[in-house]
């Protein structure tokens, strides 16, 4: 049974004890990802895996789940995180640099207009990068919206691979 998910955050994540262990898992995991009918398709590693939804299905708001299995006092416990896809999470990334750079820039120039003894306009642009950096973190929840039904496709999927 899937709980439900809490309060938005960024890159929700999950655990789950597991009745197996960490390779009886990742067998069952990749029988389940053979299944060329399902909706999910992913690829695991040694002692990872990463999941999305099938390209056909795909939007460019449709999360990855990266999931792990640890062993903790004899348990295995599957942990996963999900997150944007990989171009998404460059351009959160890239906005980010780019927005700090001018904040960064136009504090250095309000400081020299300061030393100049000019009226210091440029203090003006850091308020503004920031507000569009809280603008930015906010679209990150919007796209876990929109994403949420592919979120709870991918936790379901697991859960039942891990039965």
């Amino acid at each position: 049974m899937i709980e439900a998910m809490s309060t938005p955050r960024a890159r929700p994540t999950f655990e789950q004890p597991l009745r197996t262990d960490r390779r009886s898992f990742f067998e069952s995991l990749e029988d389940a990802l053979r299944d060329h009918d399902g909706r999910c398709r992913g690829r695991i590693f040694d002692d990872y895996a990463i999941l999305r939804i099938r390209a056909e299905e795909r939007r460019f708001w449709s999360p990855a789940l990266h999931i792990h299995v640890e062993e903790r006092s004899g348990e295995a416990t599957l942990c996963g995180k999900f997150s944007p896809s990989s171009p998404i999470w460059t351009a959160f990334v890239a906005i980010y640099v780019g927005l700090a750079c001018v904040a960064i820039g136009a504090a250095c120039y309000g400081g020299a207009q300061m030393t100049l003894e000019e009226t210091p306009w440029a203090f003006w642009i850091v308020p503004g990068a920031l507000a569009l950096a809280a603008f930015t973190y906010g679209a990150a929840f919007v796209g876990q919206g929109l994403g949420s039904e592919d979120m709870y496709e991918l936790r379901d999927f697991v859960t039942h691979a891990a039965d």
